[in-house]
């Protein structure tokens, strides 16, 4: 991949997190008794919670939009249309409260409890073999921070394939051309690989190769759209080939 860049979202694409989202999802609204075990506080957050968690996952870009899993008018949403709006009616002074909460009980837990908190990211087939042979051109550009990329990729032994991590990113478009810019490359250079439909096709309009992870987290919706627009697909038999 000489030349090129490799530019990778992180939940859904290098890690599935799914049960660490929903444990810090809880937690931006109820209070995180430090002092009892963070596998028993998992095993105490409500089945009902965790399964429209689950739901809400799928239409989500940010960890602002994991606040939604806490109004009961999600289990009616249907269409990504429907998420926005919902998400669009919460008072932004709730998701502020609720980001910052949930942030502060992530970093809590990787500091704290890291074993525990590192137990809950499981790596997808084919990831560690990837990023060993793309190592020192790849990129992260993901919702979730830098230093919990970070301390999940060293954990693996990973660290070093990855040459920089644009963390707490809710515009990738902007990151891809920065990161172009900064490596002296056009954008089409860049290989941009995400779950997440609507960034690959916002990454797409930098001229970059955005391929849509199918992996991830999606919904029917979804993929008929992204058959409408012509989306490139990637499965996860395919990323190592690259």
């Amino acid at each position: 991949m000489t030349g090129r860049v490799l530019a990778l979202d992180f939940d859904g694409v290098v890690c599935d997190a799914l049960a660490e989202c929903a444990l810090i999802t809880w937690f931006g609204v109820h209070r995180h008794d430090c002092g009892t075990p963070g596998s028993e506080h998992l095993e105490a957050v409500p089945g009902e919670f965790v399964a429209r968690f689950r739901k809400v996952r799928d239409y989500a870009r940010l960890l602002d939009h994991f606040v939604v899993a806490h109004h009961p008018e999600a289990d009616a949403v249907v269409t990504q249309r429907e998420f926005d709006a919902l998400f669009a009616s919460i008072d932004p002074v709730e998701v502020a409260a609720f980001t910052e909460a949930a942030g502060a009980a992530r970093a809590w837990l990787r500091e704290r409890e890291p074993e525990f908190w590192l137990d809950l990211h499981t790596l997808y087939p084919g990831l560690p073999e990837a990023l060993r042979r793309h190592a020192g051109s790849v990129a992260i550009i993901t919702a979730k921070d830098d230093a919990s990329v970070r301390a999940i990729l060293d954990r693996h032994a990973l660290g070093s394939t990855v040459a920089e991590v644009y963390g707490e990113c809710g515009a990738k478009a902007d990151a891809v051309r920065d990161l172009a810019a900064r490596r002296g490359v056009d954008p089409s250079s860049v290989i941009f690989v995400d779950d997440n439909l609507a960034n690959v096709r916002r990454v797409a309009e930098t001229g970059a190769r955005a391929l849509w992870a199918q992996w991830g987290y999606q919904i029917p919706e979804h993929r008929d759209e992204a058959a409408r627009h012509e989306v490139e697909p990637l499965e996860l038999s395919a990323l190592a080939g690259i």
